[in-house]
């Protein structure tokens, strides 16, 4: 695991020059949107890059179309990708505020967001069946290079992206004090969820189903992990039918699974391409899964995070096979790139999750923030430790499991605060460190989980 977290700030450094290329090695090197739009939030916490993606956000602008589609490749213009592409122009501002606090990239780039929406509502959504379709060709991308995406149903991961770029233009609507847009922007939000719940969704199972957008699919089964992980993890899915549907994320996760070439794969097994990777670890630890997650980090087997690091990776792949002990290339050589950050994106888990540092939406840039650790239970890792250096300062959190006890340490820096979520289900279980130490308020219990205020310092605790 430590290599893997290596690897992942060995792939951004080496493509993070100028613009943020997918690959720094072969004949392309281009400033691809859908790369950096999955890795953006990993990528705000390995470095300061406010200024980095501001530039890169200006190409976006500057090769916009006059129609409002954001370009696929930035500054170059033109590409391939459609939707999961060109939403990089909102949800790369969106992480830069949070992780900054910077409202005035929002306020400079805003005009560029409202127009790329006015484009998906007027150019790629059916007015028969008001399905998102795009233009029906081969360029427009979906989970790319996933293992089953030939089985998605491409209008469900379009649909589900374009309710989340909804939900976030609502969101930087309010924050620039836009009323009118904010009321429209919720509006959309809320149509465009409902028609994904009575669309998507068999009615007694919640798996996924195809939509009309491949006629003949109409109704048959999708059941795949990424369709299950992007409706959860944006927060699409109607409460009564959450449970439903998180079982049948687990189910797609501890079965085997066989991919498009006829290969089975083990459980807990990556199926996700580019876009379901970035989010399938948050999807199951935000819906109680923490367990699976970390089963999914150490799986050492094909396909895995771990399996490229086994077959002597020294940065992120663009496959998880690009090259194997057992098969060479593979046949991968004609489209192949050893350095290529989108997989990594599972960094920004490893930061929000394993360690708990997470920034709190109410207050960006982490004036105050979120202290939230998820123990590996499996028992296989035993400690993690790490830090992010804010503008305020570098916050730390580690843990270690130490027989029967659970020692978590934290730094809070100067002039900030934050809200910790111990793993106690009681302040009972909490056995060393509420009564020394200052500057902690009890708030209650959340999820099964303690929860304090504290104060900048350095605090540690014993949890039983």
């Amino acid at each position: 695991v430590n290599k893997l977290w290596e690897n992942i700030t060995w792939s951004s450094f080496a493509n993070f020059m100028s613009i943020p290329t997918d690959c720094p090695q072969r004949n392309e090197r281009l400033g691809w949107a859908g790369d950096i739009s999955v890795f953006s939030r990993t990528a705000t916490y390995l470095a300061d890059v406010p200024q980095f993606l501001r530039r890169y956000l200006r190409s976006m602008r500057d090769v916009q179309r006059e129609d409002g589609r954001f370009p696929d490749i930035a500054p170059l213009g033109g590409g391939f990708g459609g939707l999961l592409w060109g939403s990089a122009g909102i949800t790369v501002p969106w992480e830069c505020y949070l992780q900054y606090g910077d409202k005035v990239l929002l306020a400079e780039h805003y005009d560029a967001m409202k127009r790329y929406i006015s484009y998906i509502l007027d150019k790629t959504i059916d007015p028969k069946t008001n399905l998102l379709v795009q233009s029906r060709a081969w360029g427009d991308l979906c989970d790319w290079l996933g293992l089953e995406d030939n089985r998605n149903d491409k209008s469900l991961l379009w649909e589900a992206y374009f309710i989340y770029d909804l939900e976030l233009m609502s969101k930087i609507a309010t924050i620039l004090g836009k009323t009118t847009d904010v009321e429209e922007y919720r509006k959309l939000h809320s149509d465009r969820k409902a028609f994904f719940n009575s669309t998507y969704l068999q009615p007694e199972t919640c798996k996924t189903i195809h939509s009309a957008f491949v006629p003949k699919k109409q109704g048959t089964l999708v059941d795949t992990q990424t369709s299950y992980v992007l409706p959860l993890v944006f927060g699409i899915i109607d409460e009564e039918n959450k449970p439903k549907f998180v079982k049948n994320l687990m189910e797609t996760i501890v079965r085997e699974n066989r991919t498009e070439q006829g290969r089975w794969c083990p459980p807990y097994s990556l199926m996700t391409g580019f876009t379901g990777t970035a989010w399938i670890s948050k999807a199951l630890s935000d819906n109680g899964c923490s367990e699976a997650a970390y089963k999914l980090l150490q799986q050492t087997n094909y396909p895995s995070w771990l399996y490229s690091v086994e077959q002597g990776a020294t940065t992120i792949w663009e496959r998880l096979n690009s090259y194997t002990h057992e098969d060479g290339f593979g046949g991968n050589n004609r489209m192949n790139s050893f350095n290529h950050y989108s997989f990594g994106a599972v960094g920004a888990w490893m930061y929000n999750y394993s360690l708990g540092i997470e920034r709190d939406e109410d207050f960006p840039g982490f004036k105050h923030f979120v202290l939230k650790p998820e123990v590996d239970i499996t028992g296989n890792m035993t400690y993690a430790k790490g830090y992010y250096d804010s503008m305020y300062g570098r916050i730390e959190s580690s843990w270690r499991v130490e027989e029967d006890t659970v020692i978590y340490q934290c730094t809070v820096p100067a002039n900030t605060t934050a809200t910790l979520h111990l793993p106690a289900t009681s302040v009972k279980n909490i056995v060393e460190g509420l009564k020394k130490s200052k500057g902690i308020e009890y708030v209650g219990i959340e999820d099964g989980k303690v929860v304090l205020r504290l104060l900048s310092g350095r605090y540690s605790f014993g949890i039983k």
